[in-house]
């Protein structure tokens, strides 16, 4: 499973992508900055987007991925989420690429499909499986299983209960992603937020009570990131890498 991080910050500055990864070339998950670190080629060959929630920073490229491919899509991109079509494709906050057709576009850029959470679903040669996790707004993790690897991203969430029991079914958990928003003395801030920090993450990870798969940190505030990469460094028991954009893993 090719695994590529085309942004892994939970805020945006100059060198820093909000979130977006790209699984073997052609299932996206959440699109933050698709369009500003995908050439139009690699933006073409993309026939799935899984959304974990609809938080700008995980959705913003939406609008220009759509707006790049109107009139070169022959088939519809499938995107799973709920609330797109109220928040953002409405016609006011952007127009609706799931509607609009024309002589160069026969089929909508873009088709809203959901994820009935705890359900397989095959999507693109992958099985799929949303689980339901603690942020401010709806928010799923997403299983993802193909050929006998198996990746969990967790990404954005506070402190939660139901995905840590549903990980301990899958002893073969290759990878997990999951965030780290803040350094331990903003704790206040994630706790009110739902995100997690280096204390609060340790934590979560503990929950597992299994042998803890490759863990894939991901969410870090530019402002924050040394600070936490330092706290981080000082957790033991569990195999960490904090993400860095442009990162293409082999998982």
């Amino acid at each position: 499973m090719k695994f590529r991080v085309l942004g892994c910050s939970g805020g945006q500055l100059p060198g820093y992508n909000l979130s977006s990864f790209l699984i073997d070339d052609s299932l996206l998950i959440d699109a933050g900055s698709t369009t500003a670190a995908l050439t139009l080629a690699a933006q073409q060959k993309i026939r799935d987007i899984l959304v974990t929630h609809i938080h700008l920073d995980h959705v913003m490229a939406l609008g220009t991925l759509a707006d790049n491919l109107y009139g070169k899509c022959k088939i519809s991109i499938n995107v799973w989420s709920d609330g797109l079509a109220k928040s953002l494709f409405n016609n006011r906050v952007w127009p609706d690429f799931t509607r609009i057709t024309g002589p160069t576009q026969p089929v909508p850029v873009l088709r809203l499909l959901s994820l009935r959470e705890g359900k397989v679903t095959t999507i693109g040669g992958h099985s799929i499986t949303a689980i339901g996790v603690g942020h401010v707004v709806p928010t799923v993790a997403f299983l993802v299983e193909s050929k006998n690897k198996t990746l969990l991203h967790v990404g954005d969430t506070g402190p939660t209960e139901k995905i840590w029991s549903f990980a301990r079914k899958h002893p073969d958990l290759g990878s997990l992603v999951i965030e780290t928003s803040f350094p331990n003395r903003l704790q206040d801030v994630a706790d009110v937020s739902r995100h997690l920090t280096p204390r609060t993450l340790l934590q979560e990870l503990d929950k597992l009570a299994m042998k803890s798969p490759q863990i894939l940190i991901t969410h870090l505030k530019p402002e924050f990131r040394q600070e936490v990469i330092r706290e981080l460094r000082k957790l033991k028991g569990h195999r960490l890498r904090v993400l860095r954009d442009g990162d293409v893993l082999q998982l």
